[in-house]
């Protein structure tokens, strides 16, 4: 019964040990894939925080600022999309300062 045992482990660890070797391959287009996604979530923060300005700009000029439903439009409109592109820009900041590690090692080893 102690053999059965064993053997589940020694199988188990071949299996991970399979996971890391293709991993350790693969690890260059991990890394450039991460950091492009992680540049994906600034440049996406960017375009809606100026999505939100263009809204906002147009609306002001030919909408109809006297009808409160058209102000309030304007305030959630324009606001959701400075909300949405702030969160993103908090996101990007945070996964870069997680992530910087790979950041200088992938540098490096470009040089």
């Amino acid at each position: 019964m102690v053999e059965m045992a064993e053997n589940n482990i020694d199988e188990k660890l071949i299996d991970w040990n399979t996971i890391i070797d293709e991993i350790l391959k693969e690890s260059e287009l991990y890394v450039k894939d991460l950091l492009d996604a992680i540049k994906y979530i600034a440049a996406a923060g960017i375009l809606v925080i100026c999505l939100g300005a263009y809204v906002l700009y147009i609306g002001l000029r030919i909408g109809n600022t006297s009808d409160p439903w058209f102000i309030l439009m304007m305030v959630l409109a324009p606001g959701s999309n400075f909300v949405l592109g702030l969160i993103n820009l908090n996101k990007y900041f945070q996964l870069r300062g997680r992530y910087s590690m790979l950041f200088d090692i992938q540098k490096k080893l470009k040089k």
